[in-house]
């Protein structure tokens, strides 16, 4: 078949390298989030600024595969103790094979939430993610997270942040997960 003076049967065949790598569906390294597919129950801490606990609170996290396992996408849900829903926050995740990174966003239903741009890496049996972003009172604030001690039915959580650049880091908050049966 012949449009205009191209050969269309032969472009056809010509498929882009994005395209070409998409075709070949998930890569080993799209699969390193999957420890996260499912439903959780999380005990929380939330740490003030001297290293004390400032609360305890209970969470659920809900994860699942979109797009062939290409991405994942979570919701945390924080309760109040009285079991009332306080705050929400949906993540998309995705490796990025140009980057050889994970490129994560998020957007916060319930409470103000530092927006930013997250990137992660597999290192050593654990998920480590940083992020640069502007807090809800306009400030830069650095942020790392942790994902370790990952088995089946449980994994740890850590967060720490910082307003100088990372010259010194905060402890703000820790979780321990474990899969609702």
């Amino acid at each position: 078949m012949k449009t205009q003076g191209t050969d269309m049967s032969h472009s056809a065949n010509q498929v882009p390298p994005e395209v070409a790598r998409y075709l070949k569906g998930p890569t080993t390294e799209s699969r390193q989030f999957d420890f996260l597919i499912g439903h959780w129950n999380v005990a929380a801490t939330k740490f003030q600024e001297d290293g004390s606990v400032q609360f305890h609170y209970q969470a659920q996290w809900v994860a699942q595969h979109l797009n062939e396992g290409r991405i994942v996408m979570d919701e945390f849900k924080a309760f109040a103790p009285t079991g009332q829903q306080v705050s929400s926050y949906v993540s998309l995740r995705t490796y990025s094979e140009a980057t050889h990174r994970w490129e994560i966003t998020g957007l916060a239903a319930f409470q103000p939430a530092m927006s930013g741009e997250w990137h992660g890496t597999w290192t050593d049996g654990e998920m480590h993610l940083d992020a640069v972003g502007t807090n809800p009172d306009g400030k830069r604030v650095r942020t790392k997270i942790r994902f370790f001690n990952i088995q089946p039915n449980s994994f740890s959580w850590d967060s720490k942040s910082s307003l100088d650049d990372g010259n010194t880091w905060l402890h703000t908050a820790s979780l321990n997960a474990t899969r609702a049966l």
